[in-house]
């Protein structure tokens, strides 16, 4: 069985890497790639995902403001470089924390 995953990070390289992990695990499967909170909103409200890789650290709205107005949202990685909001991504049940640069 295939985990649906969708990636949201502003970062084009980011956004490449994380593709690249995601393609390179048998039982992930990518079914977006978003630049903003609101490709990722519409990406949300159009495909079943199960895993939703989130950086917080968004232009215009963050992370953390998409997860907090999703009113049933998948399972949340945050992909970020701030440790500082790992308490509040916790407290937001996110099921895991990355801090970048990450590796494989």
């Amino acid at each position: 069985m295939k985990i649906n995953c969708i990636l949201a990070d502003d970062e084009p390289l980011a956004r490449t890497i994380l593709a690249t992990y995601i393609n390179d695990h048998p039982n992930l499967e990518l079914i977006d790639s978003c630049k903003d909170a609101f490709e990722t909103q519409l990406a949300l409200n159009e495909k079943r995902c199960d895993i939703l890789f989130l950086d917080i650290n968004m232009p215009q709205v963050s992370g953390i403001s998409l997860l907090k107005s999703l009113s049933n949202p998948p399972l949340v990685i945050f992909t970020t470089a701030y440790p500082e909001f790992a308490v509040e991504g916790y407290e937001l049940n996110a099921i895991d924390y990355l801090l970048k640069p990450f590796s494989f």
